[in-house]
């Protein structure tokens, strides 16, 4: 099942909705629509439960607000979006989910200014947007609740004290300074100007997870009221787990070329298209590989790739009779012997596979592995 999908592009970046998206907009709608939480110290009011208007117009007030909320949180993205292609970072896509939004970029600069600014740009757009819409709230203010009609007056000032509250939170949740919120970024680039990538990642990382236990025990302390707490501090913690691991694994591999890592031709090991699949698993028993390119020789154009997932499929009653060609992958998905093996390595995430082709003029030079890339990695490390 399919669980992203684009609605659209802005400035030729593709934007997508994760299906778990609309739990959370729903959610929204419903808060918004009968609830009217005030905040008196702020003097501003959140929800629309408390005017004297129709139910179904209280959901659709809720519906607007909750669009535009989630609008801001968007460019919320696109600001991240917009300072990283400055500095040359293709921007893959932006995904909304339940936990929010994310941009899907190839790489944050590594360098502290631009790393900085990159993580900056986001929070800023929030806090600016934040403010604009708190001061139109209290400049034409305040709204009243308590007159026998609600006029188009209140209902609008309501929006925009949801959208002004809703973007300050979020601006300052995302200055914590702890992997993934944007936060945790910039305290690594401050970081990074006095010691090397890999240590101002590991500082900020134990930074981050300090920060996740200490709003995890407060949740616990706090329970049930504290669930949403221990649930960001969760997310907290596993973020800056996998920061960690992502930026070892970049820098680990920057300099190293495919054609470095990659099996060569004539060591690699393919398949011809007639072979049957039981024939197939006899070679992965011998060879300990569990995916091939298939050829009717060394010297002949790459027809496709089998994978023992793609034999699973097939029943074992059927292998028998059942040959390669009928179940391999023609999609072949390539990289260049010169291209960088983090590159590689990305290439294999995004397409969820575990072997890529190594293609040089047309023809197939090599096959470069997750297993090769996770070797090189461990290696390079005792160095």
């Amino acid at each position: 099942m399919k669980w992203s999908y684009k609605i659209g592009s802005i400035s030729g970046i593709p934007i997508k909705l994760h299906l778990s998206f609309l739990i959370i907009l729903l959610l929204f709608i419903w808060i918004f629509a009968v609830n009217d939480f005030r905040i008196k110290t702020l003097g501003i009011i959140i929800g629309f439960g408390g005017m004297n208007i129709s139910t179904w117009l209280k959901y659709l007030l809720g519906a607007t607000a909750s669009i535009l909320f989630f609008a801001t949180l968007l460019f919320h993205e696109l600001s991240h979006s917009f300072v990283a292609r400055r500095y040359g970072t293709k921007i893959q896509s932006i995904t909304l989910f339940v936990l929010g939004g994310v941009a899907q970029m190839e790489e944050i600069p590594k360098e502290p200014r631009k790393e900085a600014k990159v993580s900056a740009a986001g929070p800023a757009f929030s806090l600016s947007i934040g403010a604009l819409a708190s001061a139109i709230y209290y400049i034409f203010g305040p709204v009243s609740l308590t007159a026998p009609g609600a006029t188009f007056k209140d209902a609008a000032l309501l929006v925009v004290g949801i959208i002004a509250f809703y973007n300050v939170l979020l601006g300052l949740f995302n200055l914590i300074p702890a992997f993934p919120m944007d936060g945790g970024r910039i305290l690594r680039a401050l970081f990074a100007t006095r010691m090397s990538y890999i240590d101002a990642t590991k500082k900020a990382v134990v930074v981050g997870k300090s920060f996740a236990f200490a709003m995890g025990l407060f949740g616990l302390l706090t329970l049930p009221g504290g669930v949403w707490l221990l649930l960001i501090a969760i997310f907290i913690y596993f973020g800056a787990s996998g920061e960690e691991q992502a930026t070892i694994i970049s820098v680990t591999l920057e300099g190293v070329k495919a054609r470095d890592v990659m099996t060569a031709v004539p060591d690699v090991v393919y398949v011809p298209p007639d072979m049957t699949l039981n024939q197939l698993v006899d070679v992965m028993f011998r060879t300990k590989h569990i995916g091939y390119p298939v050829q009717e020789e060394q010297s002949s154009p790459v027809l496709g790739v089998i994978t023992f997932g793609d034999v699973r499929q097939i029943p074992a009653s059927k292998r028998d009779t059942t040959r390669v060609e009928e179940v391999m992958k023609r999609e072949i998905i390539t990289i260049g012997p010169d291209a960088d093996a983090s590159d590689a390595l990305k290439l294999m995430s995004i397409k969820n596979i575990g072997r890529l082709i190594v293609m040089d003029e047309g023809q197939m030079v090599g096959i470069i592995s997750r297993t090769d890339l996770m070797r090189e990695i461990k290696f390079m490390g005792k160095e």
